[in-house]
């Protein structure tokens, strides 16, 4: 008498929405960069976007104190550095 196999049902797929974000050429390095570090620690291929949805999760895992203190202050390097691709809010008295 042959073994059956369990045929598992697939889980529907997460809904996702395709975003486009710019990248300078040293950013793009660093992204590549993690991405086959943690392909090669993983024995995955670890695409870019895996690792940016994983660093926006633990941003919301360590919380809004820790994204204030530690994050808020790299945003803003960011957007002081030069590269801008939006707009200063203005803020309403």
């Amino acid at each position: 008498m042959a073994n059956r196999k369990t045929i598992r049902k697939k889980s529907p797929p997460r809904p996702s929405s395709i975003r486009t974000h710019s990248l300078t050429a040293g950013d793009l390095k660093i992204l590549h960069r993690v991405s086959q570090d943690a392909s090669d620690r993983l024995g995955w291929t670890v695409s870019g976007s895996a690792v940016v949805r994983a660093l926006l999760r633990y941003a919301d895992l360590k919380g809004e104190d820790w994204t204030r203190k530690q994050l808020f202050p790299l945003l803003e390097q960011e957007l002081v550095s030069g590269t801008m691709w939006g707009h200063r809010r203005v803020e309403k008295k």
